[in-house]
C-alpha cells in the first residue's frame, strides 16, 4: 500500500470536519465477528495468519486507535465523505472513504508484501463498518451531526454519537439478535448485499439519512431509537456480510501463513518509574507510579473515554491512563471519581499520544492504589 502525501493530508485535516467514531467499539466488533463466522476456514486462516497477535476486536478497531499517531494521520479523513443534501458522489473527490476503500480492495488483490497486506486488512476490516453508519456518508454543514446536540433518555450528546453506540446500548443491540435477522434473507437478496460496490454502500446508506434526522424538539425517544436499532442492525449485518464477500475475494489467491509477524524485542522496566520519567520509555512495558490530579470521562464521547491526569493537573500533566467506555464494565468503581486525587501505579505499554505519553488500560488489575 503506498502512502498519500503526508503535506496534502495534514492541510486536509486541518480544515476538516470533525467526526466521531462510527458504531463505536461494539459495532465494529460485530461487523467483524459476523463477517468472519461466514467466512469459508481457509479464509479464516488466511486473515489471522496476516493478522498474526493482533485479535479480531483489535483489528476491527484498529484505525480509531491510531489516534495522534503521525504514522497514520493520512487516515484521519478516510473514516467518512460529505455529499450534501440532494448531490450525488463526486468519484474525484480525494482523501474519502469511497477512494480509501477502494484502494484497499484493488491493492489487496495484487499486493504480495505481508506487512502491506496487513495494514490494508486493518484499514478495510474498519471502514466496511464506517461506511454503513449513515452520518459517515452525510453532510458537512453539521460536521455528520457532530454539531447537532440531542438528548438521549435524559443525557445530552450529539447525534453522530448517539448512532455512533448510545443507540446501540440502550436498545441492547448485540451480535446474535442481529444474527436472527439473517434466514429472513432471500437468495436474491444476499446476492444484492454481496456485490462490491463501495458507491453502491454509500448511496444506500443514505436513503436512511431522512430518518436519521426525523426526530423532534432534540430529543431522541423511545419510538426514534427503535425505528433507528431497526436500521442499525440492518446496516451491521449488511456491513458483515459484505466484509465477508470481500475477503473472500482478496484473500483466494493468498497462500496460507505467508506472513510472520516481525518479532521485536520489548522492553521491560524493572523498578517503577515517575510520570515525569514516561516519556523515556515510549514503546516500553513499565509501572507508572504517581499522584493523579484530577480526571475527566467524556460520556458523550462516542469511545467514551476516561483520562487519569498523573503527575500534575492538565494540561501539565506529563503521562496520562486511559480507560476506553467498552472498559468500564471491568472496573467496580467509577475510575474518575476512585482514582481522583490518589498516588496509583500503572502497568501496561506507554505509548505516545500528541507527542505525550499516555497507557491505555483495559482492567482494574492493571492499577494498583497505594497504600
Amino acid at each position: 500500500m503506498k502512502f498519500k502525501s503526508v503535506t496534502v493530508s495534514i492541510i486536509l485535516v486541518l480544515f476538516a470536519p470533525i467526526i466521531s467514531f462510527a458504531w463505536g467499539r461494539d459495532g465494529h466488533r460485530m461487523v467483524a465477528e459476523i463477517a468472519f463466522q461466514m467466512l469459508s476456514q481457509s479464509t479464516k486462516d488466511k486473515l489471522m495468519s496476516y493478522l498474526g497477535s493482533i485479535s479480531l476486536d483489535e483489528a476491527s478497531n484498529w484505525m480509531d486507535e491510531q489516534r495522534g499517531n503521525n504514522t497514520y494521520r493520512y487516515l484521519t479523513t478516510t473514516h467518512y465523505i460529505n455529499i450534501e443534501k440532494g448531490q450525488k458522489l463526486d468519484p474525484f473527490q480525494k482523501n474519502n472513504i469511497y477512494t480509501e476503500l477502494n484502494e484497499v480492495i484493488s491493492n489487496l488483490g495484487k499486493n504480495s508484501n505481508p506487512a502491506e497486506i496487513k495494514i490494508d486488512l486493518l484499514i478495510l476490516l474498519h471502514l466496511v463498518g464506517d461506511i454503513h453508519q449513515p452520518l459517515h456518508d452525510g453532510y458537512s454543514n453539521d460536521k455528520g451531526g457532530n454539531s447537532i446536540n440531542v438528548s438521549i433518555d435524559g443525557k445530552a450528546t450529539n447525534l453522530h454519537s448517539a448512532w455512533d453506540g448510545g443507540i446501540i446500548q440502550r436498545m441492547a443491540i448485540n451480535k446474535e439478535k442481529i444474527m436472527l435477522l439473517y434466514p429472513k434473507l432471500s437468495k436474491a437478496e444476499l446476492d444484492q448485499i454481496r456485490n462490491i460496490s463501495v458507491a453502491g454502500w454509500i448511496s444506500e446508506s443514505r436513503t436512511n439519512l431522512d430518518q436519521v434526522y426525523s426526530f423532534k424538539n432534540n430529543n431522541l425517544d423511545q419510538e426514534y431509537q427503535l425505528k433507528a436499532s431497526v436500521i442499525i442492525e440492518q446496516q451491521i449485518l449488511k456491513a458483515g456480510i459484505r466484509l465477508s464477500a470481500v475477503l473472500e475475494k482478496v484473500l483466494a489467491t493468498k497462500a496460507i501463513n505467508t506472513f510472520k509477524e516481525e518479532v521485536k524485542a520489548v522492553t521491560v522496566i524493572d523498578k517503577p518509574i515517575s510520570a515525569a520519567e514516561a516519556a523515556n520509555h515510549m514503546g516500553e512495558t513499565a509501572t507508572v507510579c504517581d499522584k493523579v490530579f484530577g480526571t475527566k470521562y467524556l460520556e458523550t464521547s462516542s469511545s467514551a473515554p476516561t483520562f487519569l491526569n498523573m503527575g500534575a493537573p492538565y494540561p501539565n500533566s506529563p503521562f496520562s491512563v486511559v480507560i476506553f467506555g467498552s472498559n468500564r464494565p471491568n472496573f467496580k468503581e467509577k475510575p474518575e471519581l476512585y482514582y481522583d486525587n490518589k498516588k496509583v501505579c500503572v502497568t501496561g505499554t506507554i505509548k505516545e499520544y500528541n507527542g505525550k505519553p499516555e497507557m491505555i488500560i483495559s482492567k482494574e488489575a492493571d492499577i494498583t492504589i497505594e497504600k
